[in-house]
């Protein structure tokens, strides 16, 4: 069995609580005013949103980033403009060994590292709990080089509703469950995303024509937050379902469904 996710199209037409930070204990009931957030759409798993360095080098005390006549400096962005009090991670390597160093960004989320030597870098920046890692920078500065980088946080944080849908595409005629997770996203102290999953949490499926719901349309999250049914393709085609997270609704798009399997080819019976 393998789980491909889905693509997701949203429209809110209610909101869900959200939150940057975990609750202190699951949530047993549904707010009355619920927000309903965007569906993200991960690649390989539900909880799969996070940005991952797995450097192959080792951190030296021997490695120096200067003195030199280089620097690297610029300006960090997240969604709603210029982050003040975002990291910035740059490191120089050399062959394996690896120097580093953190800056904050201070007013209008700029940063500058002077006085550093040539060689090659890489830089990212994120911003504990809400904004994610950027995009790894990798080049080679010039000895007396002064670097202009802009790096850009991707928001992470509160409420997070991720789905998959197993197999994908779903085929005409066989059985296909769909899973839905809902948790808090936050941002740990080294870049990565986490999500603190929701239990307790009614959802609630309604499959859009040509999607037929083999089981109960209400589930309740289980401990990692997650809720599964069961759904059948009835029509080649057929992509749109809503989703009810308390009483807030959106809408989303599976992969569309894909044509019946071919019919195996009868059996003969050589005769004798």
């Amino acid at each position: 069995m393998w789980a491909v996710a889905l693509g997701v199209v949203a429209s809110v037409t209610a909101a869900c609580t959200s939150s940057s930070e975990p609750s202190a204990a699951p949530q047993t009931t549904v707010p009355e005013t619920t927000a309903v957030p965007a569906i993200t759409t991960p690649t390989t798993r539900p909880l799969s949103t996070s940005t991952t360095l797995r450097p192959t080098t080792t951190v030296s005390t021997l490695l120096q980033l200067g003195p030199g006549e280089a620097s690297i400096g610029g300006t960090v962005l997240g969604p709603a403009g210029p982050v003040d009090g975002a990291v910035v991670r740059v490191e120089r390597l050399v062959g394996k060994l690896i120097a580093p160093t953190d800056v904050t960004t201070t007013g209008g989320g700029s940063w500058q590292v002077p006085s550093i030597l040539g060689g090659a870098y890489r830089v990212r920046a994120f911003r504990a709990p809400d904004l994610g890692t950027s995009p790894v920078e990798s080049f080679f500065l010039g000895a007396t080089e002064r670097k202009t980088l802009d790096l850009r946080l991707p928001a992470l944080g509160g409420e997070r509703i991720t789905a998959v849908v197993n197999p994908s595409p779903p085929r005409v005629g066989q059985p296909a469950t769909v899973t839905v997770t809902v948790g808090i996203g936050r941002v740990d102290d080294q870049g990565r995303s986490q999500l603190t999953p929701r239990p307790n949490i009614v959802l609630t499926l309604t499959p859009g024509p040509g999607i037929l719901l083999e089981s109960a349309p209400q589930v309740l999250t289980d401990g990692n937050g997650a809720g599964t049914w069961a759904i059948r393709c009835a029509v080649e085609g057929a992509s749109t379902s809503s989703l009810a997270v308390g009483t807030g609704v959106t809408q989303f798009t599976l992969p569309a469904c894909g044509a019946a399997p071919a019919a195996a080819p009868p059996t003969t019976t050589p005769r004798r």
